[in-house]
């Protein structure tokens, strides 16, 4: 993969969900306001990843210093274990950018799963050329987005009650 190319993918697995959920989440995150270290929602969800599908042989892989992702073994299935249903969309194109970014690297073929434990529910996600597109066109928002001098505005959703940045945004 040249330079350029990698830096046209240049964004992290949660820059791509935080695009969904919020695009001012996405602009603090990405400047270094990392509110979430202190946020009980985060925990649970990082005790709910540790814990959930102990006897599956699977393994958290980091690749580039930019995606983290939980590989199925022996199946070729690239796993997101989420704490909640409520921002599937965001999980999803998360998992699509995974496998994008995986077969840009030579590792096509690939099949995305976001699974809800809590929920006992599993979601398949297959990229397709539509789905390139969608990931495509996101990487280019989101490069925008992060190239803002200051955080772009937005409105209260019911999102923003839970979020670690609530307290930033609405005082």
């Amino acid at each position: 993969m040249s330079t350029e190319e990698r830096s046209s993918l240049y964004a992290t697995g949660t820059e791509v969900n935080y695009y969904v959920v919020c695009q001012r989440k996405l602009w603090l995150y990405s400047h270094h306001l990392e509110l979430e270290r202190a946020s009980d929602k985060v925990a649970l969800g990082a005790l709910l990843h540790e814990t959930s599908y102990p006897r599956l042989p699977k393994r958290e892989v980091l690749i580039d210093s930019l995606i983290k992702v939980d590989i199925l073994e022996g199946s070729g299935k690239v796993l997101e274990v989420k704490y909640s249903q409520k921002l599937a969309e965001a999980a999803r194109l998360q998992v699509l950018y995974y496998l994008y970014y995986l077969k840009r690297k030579g590792l096509g073929g690939l099949v995305g799963e976001l699974r809800f434990p809590r929920q006992r529910r599993r979601e398949e996600v297959m990229l397709t050329e539509e789905g390139e597109r969608e990931v495509e066109a996101a990487l280019g928002e989101i490069a925008r987005l992060k190239d803002l001098p200051a955080p772009p505005q937005t409105e209260w959703t019911p999102v923003c009650r839970p979020c670690a940045y609530a307290e930033f945004c609405w005082g």
